[in-house]
């Protein structure tokens, strides 16, 4: 009896003793602390993440490239860490998120901005062609998009406590390379996502105004004071929108070789300046247009209301600003009332209107191998200068079919011609397939034009006929012709 009480003792301690254990304060290392936090009325609920949390999140590797505002090329390899979305997942972003406010915890910003758009939705890449890490002797430098790698904008945080890092929409875009691809992101830094209406970059300006201006005028682009140097003013020469991959003209500091970076656009002809102002954190500014030229036009008994308009089969058509702008410079002749912008463009037709684009030196009776381009007809000294410039050829070596129609593959081949042979810039960067790749009747373009096609379409002297299609095989119009005309003069000026 005895023993089994002593034994019942034993057993009710050790209870006792495990209870006492279990009950007991447990020593362990410090709590792990926060190193990014999620917040503002853009997403569901505030979120603190430490390491690990981050960690658990699945992990993506890409690699990276951008210019910053120097302009100089940084490249980072290999770059690991969550995906921003996946981060603003857990905090649940809202539907009208719409900025996105990063706070580093050090490094250079205070804070910096992007539109929900330009880390979120709008198609980013690395760009490994041509890349060439340093200081750029040149603008634009060349790149193109052969081999570029779709990414999406992650938290490295294998790299200077979290860098957040994003791609280009070009291969030329500024992204702010080392300066805006912030870092220290992960030591309490703070990411706040607002609602609301974004704000809107104001357009810039031009210098001198846009006018009759004397030739060899160059023409400054310019942003209010009050917008950072490292937003950019994009502007294109071809009467298309500007966007990512068209001519910047602010690329470097105004401080650091700004004449030899930042060159102004010279007049030398009709010239027409189309210029947006983008930069994150806003969105883009409304396009500007600046019109100038360098010499009045003659317009004899004409109205001042006719100056616009010489034709009156144009008034309502959607070529009537390049028609009048092309006989107004005299690639067109004026005579008659009527353009005909409907009919069909002639070999002998297209090539006096390239000739004169290009200002081609025409010497009058010059002999051609042609039988049917007679001495005394009106395109014969025409057609010699685009032969001798080696622009043009005919269907054989005895006719060149000077009434038969022009198919619009045929002019992007003449057109690529001119480009190469007169263009200051080497365009080599620019000639991939890529362009028409969007074109669903890219299979019925002759293989011998597909290099000249891609290469007009990328310059944007040569559009499709819709958004999917380019009708290689059809006959230009007289009003088609004369845009392509249009726009390869003022790319050329």
């Amino acid at each position: 009896m005895l023993k089994k009480l002593i034994i019942s003792l034993v057993l009710g301690l050790c209870m006792i003793a495990g209870l006492l254990i279990m009950t007991a304060p447990q020593v362990s290392s410090a709590e792990e602390p926060v190193v990014l936090t999620v917040k503002g009325d853009g997403v569901q609920k505030e979120v603190r993440f430490t390491m690990t949390d981050l960690k658990a999140l699945p992990q993506k590797t890409y690699s990276y490239s951008g210019y910053n505002h120097w302009p100089s090329l940084k490249v980072f390899k290999d770059l690991t860490g969550p995906t921003l979305k996946s981060i603003l997942d857990v905090a649940g972003l809202k539907d009208d998120a719409a900025l996105l406010i990063f706070r580093p915890s050090g490094g250079t910003f205070v804070h910096m901005d992007f539109t929900r758009a330009q880390l979120l939705d709008e198609p980013r890449y690395y760009f490994p062609d041509g890349e060439n890490p340093g200081d750029c002797v040149e603008w634009p430098p060349k790149r193109s998009e052969k081999g570029k790698v779709p990414v999406e904008t992650i938290i490295a945080m294998n790299d200077s406590n979290g860098r957040v890092c994003f791609g280009q929409c070009s291969p030329n875009e500024p992204t702010g390379g080392d300066c805006v691809m912030i870092q220290e992101m992960l030591k309490s830094g703070v990411i706040e996502v607002t609602t609301g209406p974004l704000r809107q970059w104001e357009t810039p300006s031009a210098d001198p105004l846009p006018g009759l201006v004397a030739p060899g005028t160059k023409v400054t682009l310019k942003k209010s004071d009050d917008i950072p140097d490292n937003v950019m003013i994009y502007y294109t020469l071809d009467g298309s929108e500007p966007t990512y991959g068209d001519y910047i003209f602010n690329i470097s500091y105004p401080n650091f070789r700004p004449e030899e970076m930042n060159k102004p656009v010279p007049v030398n002809g009709n010239v027409t300046i189309k210029a947006r102002i983008i930069g994150f954190g806003k969105l883009d500014s409304e396009v500007k247009t600046f019109q100038y030229y360098t010499k009045t036009p003659d317009l004899g008994n004409e109205t001042e209301e006719d100056q616009t308009c010489y034709f009156m089969d144009i008034e309502n058509h959607w070529a009537k600003d390049c028609i009048s702008t092309l006989a107004k410079i005299g690639i067109i002749n004026k005579t008659g009332t009527e353009f005909k912008p409907g009919e069909k463009v002639t070999r002998a037709q297209f090539t006096q209107w390239l000739v004169r684009a290009l200002n081609i030196k025409v010497n009058q009776g010059v002999a051609l191998s042609f039988k049917d381009v007679p001495t005394g007809a009106w395109y014969h000294d025409d057609v010699a200068a685009a032969v001798k410039a080696e622009l043009i050829m005919g269907i054989n070596d005895n006719t060149f079919a000077p009434d038969e129609n022009i198919t619009r593959e045929q002019i992007a081949v003449i057109i690529t011609r001119a480009l190469k042979k007169e263009s200051t810039k080497d365009l080599s960067h620019v000639i991939t397939g890529e362009p028409i790749d969007k074109f669903v009747d890219k299979g019925d373009i002759s293989l011998w034009a597909r290099q000249e096609i891609a290469l007009a379409v990328s310059c944007g002297i040569i559009n499709g006929m819709s958004n999917n299609t380019f009708a290689p095989q059809s006959n230009t119009t007289r009003a088609e012709a004369a845009a392509m005309i249009l726009r390869l003069y003022e790319r050329l000026q």
